[in-house]
């Protein structure tokens, strides 16, 4: 129930887009975000998530389900949670935009307040339901609102990647908590397999690592992902199960006006 990580990225992604004329040597960063962009190909995604933080001897566990659609160039995702009883029918909607002079739209709702919240770009800087995870780190970005630069080629667990610098442009930089993020992408999956998340003193807030990388109708999908603190005795396991795309569904499940019913 999380956006493409979300995809955060959410935070919470194998039609890559491949320069015609470019060779490996040729790629810039923005070639590789744009490959990341174009990895998940589909029109429609379904499915379950469960989220695990741990926080010392403290662990709590939500199970929630996702829903996600690309509409040119917006994208729509919805997330509700359906466990603990204290958080169930909790919803996050999101309408986001390729267009970076665009404002994204984001909604809440907590049946507890029975109320649905705008936020604003400012609260994607805030935790994910107390995790690990900011909403940013799930939500849906634009590849124009930051500029990417090739650091290297590199290697994680043994698979060759690419290493980008990803940096928000000055427009959109009040909407993030990052100065800047160094992304760790495989260069079969077209996917992040670790993002390490930098703040504007430079000093290292937290490092992504994914895994479980299935091939689902021809897109690669990640499994798992784990999100830790750095110097802190805390992270956030997220788990997807039954991931299935181009499915179809009433498009009225991204009305924001249908998140109390």
């Amino acid at each position: 129930m999380m956006k493409k990580i979300l995809s955060a990225c959410g935070l919470l992604l194998a039609c890559s887009f491949f320069p015609a004329q470019a060779t490996a040597e040729d790629l810039t960063g923005r070639d590789i975000a744009v490959m990341v962009n174009e990895a998940d190909s589909s029109k429609d995604m379904h499915r379950n998530a469960v989220m695990v933080i741990e926080r010392g001897k403290q662990k709590l566990v939500r199970k929630m389900e996702m829903w996600a659609v690309h509409n040119g160039d917006e994208r729509r995702s919805l997330i509700r949670f359906n466990a603990p009883a204290d958080i169930q029918d909790s919803q996050f909607l999101s309408w986001t935009h390729d267009d970076v002079n665009r404002e994204d739209d984001l909604w809440v709702f907590f049946p507890s307040e029975n109320i649905v919240r705008r936020i604003s770009g400012g609260g994607k800087k805030s935790a994910f339901m107390r995790s690990s995870f900011a909403l940013e780190d799930i939500e849906y970005r634009s590849v124009d609102a930051d500029s990417h630069e090739f650091l290297r080629n590199d290697s994680v667990n043994g698979r060759d990647v690419w290493v980008i610098e990803s940096k928000a442009i000055e427009s959109k930089s009040d909407e993030t908590g990052y100065g800047r993020r160094v992304v760790f992408v495989d260069k079969e999956y077209r996917l992040p397999v670790k993002i390490e998340y930098y703040d504007t003193h430079n000093r290292l807030l937290k490092v992504m690592l994914a895994g479980d990388f299935r091939n689902i109708d021809g897109i690669w999908s990640a499994g798992k992902m784990i999100m830790q603190d750095e110097g802190k005795n805390s992270r956030t396991l997220m788990q997807y199960t039954d991931v299935v795309y181009n499915q179809g569904f009433d498009a009225s499940v991204f009305d924001h006006n249908n998140l109390k019913r």
